[in-house]
């Protein structure tokens, strides 16, 4: 499997903008949430520190944004929503030597429910491309197979 456990290698791999394209967390799910993103930056190098912003287009309310930080903890990433503490949870990334333009995040069980699992990609790909990627490979990404088929696969446009 290929998870990621170098802190600088994480920082290169996560640094920019991704599309979540595939998703088992139930808050990109709902039909009124389109074209998330997430854009990492460091905050600190040692020990790694990202902030992590998710921007979505809300049907009834427009552009949405909300701000995560996110703390190397030597095998794992803590994740926390600062005016949220209840909405915490730790994560890992894997990724596949085949591509540097997907990765999948794995999120450990929170206050908030289950494990889920988002898989990122470069804006350059389509949905498409990704889920037929992760499926050819997805021993690499980390999914079991239920995991694999809970997955929503989102679209990036509004249209039908």
């Amino acid at each position: 499997m290929a998870r990621v456990a170098d802190p600088a290698e994480l920082a290169r791999i996560l640094l920019g903008r991704w599309q979540i394209c595939g998703t088992t967390f139930n808050y990109w799910r709902t039909p009124t949430r389109l074209r998330p993103t997430v854009e990492y930056e460091i905050v600190k190098s040692s020990p790694l520190e990202l902030l992590e912003t998710n921007r979505y287009t809300r049907t009834d309310k427009g552009e949405r944004e909300f701000v995560c930080h996110s703390q190397w903890k030597g095998d794992h990433f803590v994740w926390q929503i600062p005016d949220e503490p209840q909405l915490d949870s730790a994560f890992v990334v894997s990724d596949t030597p085949a591509t540097t333009d997907i990765i999948a995040v794995h999120f450990g069980n929170s206050g908030q429910g289950d494990s889920w699992v988002n898989i990122l990609a470069h804006e350059n790909l389509k949905p498409e491309e990704v889920r037929t990627l992760v499926a050819r490979d997805t021993y690499s990404f980390e999914l079991t197979a239920d995991e694999f088929w809970r997955l929503t696969w989102l679209h990036t446009t509004d249209a039908a």
